[in-house]
C-alpha cells in the first residue's frame, strides 16, 4: 500500500472525463474512378489524413489573361490534413504515387464558379505576399465540379462559425419590488 496519492491522468487534468475522438468521416473518392483507383488514391492520402471529396482535373494558370495547362490531368482531392490541422487541395498521379500539387486553403478561402464554364473552378494562389497567380481547376465532369463547389462552401460557413466571436452574456437584473 502506498503512502503516495494517486497520480492524476490527463482525462483527470482536463475535466474528469474522458474526451472522445470525434469520428472522423470516411474517405470519399471521384466519381470518375474505379474502386482500385480510389483505393490507391486513399493510400497516397495515408491515414492521418481523409479525403473530403475528390475529382480527375487539369491544373490551369492564368497568363496574361489567358489559362495555360500547368498539369494535363491528376486526381485532386480536398484533404482534411489531422497532422498538419489544415485543409489542403492536393493533385495526386495515382499510377506514379505521388503528389503533383498541394495548397494549402487559406482562411476565407472561395473559389469562384462560372455560369458559362461549369466545369472550371478558379481562385487567387497567393505567393510570398505578392499579388496572387489565378489558378484554375478544370474539372472532367460537371458533377464534381458542383459536388467540390458544395464541400468547399461548406467548409467556409463552418469556418466563419467557429471564429465568429462569442455573444457577450447580458446579466439580468431580478426586481424583487
Amino acid at each position: 500500500m502506498s503512502v503516495y496519492p494517486p497520480t492524476p491522468t490527463m482525462s483527470m487534468m482536463h475535466g474528469g472525463a474522458e474526451r472522445k475522438r470525434a469520428k472522423r468521416p470516411p474517405n470519399i473518392g471521384s466519381q470518375e474512378l474505379n474502386l482500385q483507383e480510389n483505393e490507391m488514391l486513399f493510400q497516397l492520402i495515408g491515414p492521418d489524413a481523409v479525403s473530403l471529396t475528390a475529382a480527375v482535373v487539369q491544373l490551369l494558370k492564368s497568363d496574361r489573361g489567358a489559362w495555360r495547362v500547368e498539369l494535363p490531368h491528376g486526381v485532386l482531392s480536398l484533404v482534411k490534413d489531422y497532422t498538419q490541422r489544415a485543409y489542403f487541395l492536393r493533385i495526386y498521379d495515382i499510377l506514379d504515387e505521388r503528389i503533383l500539387w498541394d495548397f494549402r486553403l487559406y482562411k476565407a478561402f472561395k473559389p469562384h464558379s462560372f455560369q458559362q464554364c461549369r466545369k472550371l473552378l478558379a481562385f487567387e494562389q497567393m505567393e510570398n505576399g505578392e499579388d496572387g497567380v489565378v489558378i484554375g481547376l478544370n474539372f472532367f465532369s460537371e458533377n464534381e465540379t458542383a459536388d467540390f463547389k458544395v464541400h468547399l462552401d461548406r467548409r467556409l460557413v463552418q469556418e466563419r462559425k467557429s471564429s465568429a466571436p462569442a455573444r457577450p452574456v447580458v446579466p439580468v437584473v431580478m426586481s424583487s419590488g
